[in-house]
């Protein structure tokens, strides 16, 4: 119980230092762009060993003024007999719009391995994930791994996380975010709450601060 109080108390710490940074950054770092995202989750657990996952993002960049990405994905879980390992397989689609308004399609097949444990009242999960991305221009792998680190209780679930990119076309890390956030039970199936991202990218062997990102997400299981 200490330990779950203390990283709470921590976390809206860091939380209200977010939205401070959020508030004046604009005027302090203009290279950067602000974004809102909504994210819409499902998951269906067929049995022990089955879950089927599904997801849909809609972005709005440019100071959030303009929407401009879209993404919908589908996968399937499988529990391996490691209880804290399974296996992923799925499918996206990204439509991102131009400056000329026209949508671009990028898909992405994929499949990870996903890592899961307990360190007292902490829930640690790290997915390592393979895509093959198809674009109109070129075609190449890239590499992620998304680390989370959650403390779930009663009716709030707050948790931190670093997701990273490589890309194979570029032969090197290009994106590191870095996220936190909270989640609130509304019922049994349904869970929801805002996020902050920070999204920092290499640019000539160099990391800027590429964006910040307000985030809702709504969870549906069963």
């Amino acid at each position: 119980m200490h330990l779950k109080n203390s990283f709470l108390r921590h976390l809206l710490m860091v939380l209200s230092g977010l939205m401070l940074t959020f508030a004046i950054a604009p005027c302090l770092y203009a290279d950067h762009d602000t974004a809102l995202r909504t994210d819409l989750n499902f998951s269906y657990t067929f049995n022990e060993k089955f879950r089927g996952l599904s997801y849909a993002y809609l972005q709005a960049d440019d100071e959030m003024s303009k929407y401009d990405y879209a993404e919908w994905g589908i996968g399937l879980n499988v529990q391996l007999p490691l209880p804290w390992l399974s296996f992923q397989v799925q499918y996206c689609q990204g439509y991102t719009k131009d400056e000329g308004r026209s949508w671009s399609l990028e898909q992405d097949p994929g499949a990870s391995l996903n890592l899961q444990t307990k360190l007292g009242s902490f829930s640690v999960e790290n997915q390592i994930l393979f895509e093959y991305r198809i674009l109109p221009e070129w075609k190449d792998f890239r590499i992620k791994n998304i680390l989370v680190i959650s403390c779930p209780m009663t009716l709030l679930t707050p948790y931190a996380g670093l997701e990273s990119y490589y890309e194979n076309r570029e032969k090197a890390l290009m994106l590191n975010r870095l996220k936190i956030g909270i989640d609130a039970a509304i019922s049994r199936h349904v869970s929801a709450g805002p996020y902050y991202r920070l999204d920092f990218s290499n640019v000539d062997h160099s990391w800027e601060w590429a964006r910040q990102l307000i985030g809702v997400r709504l969870n549906i299981s069963y």
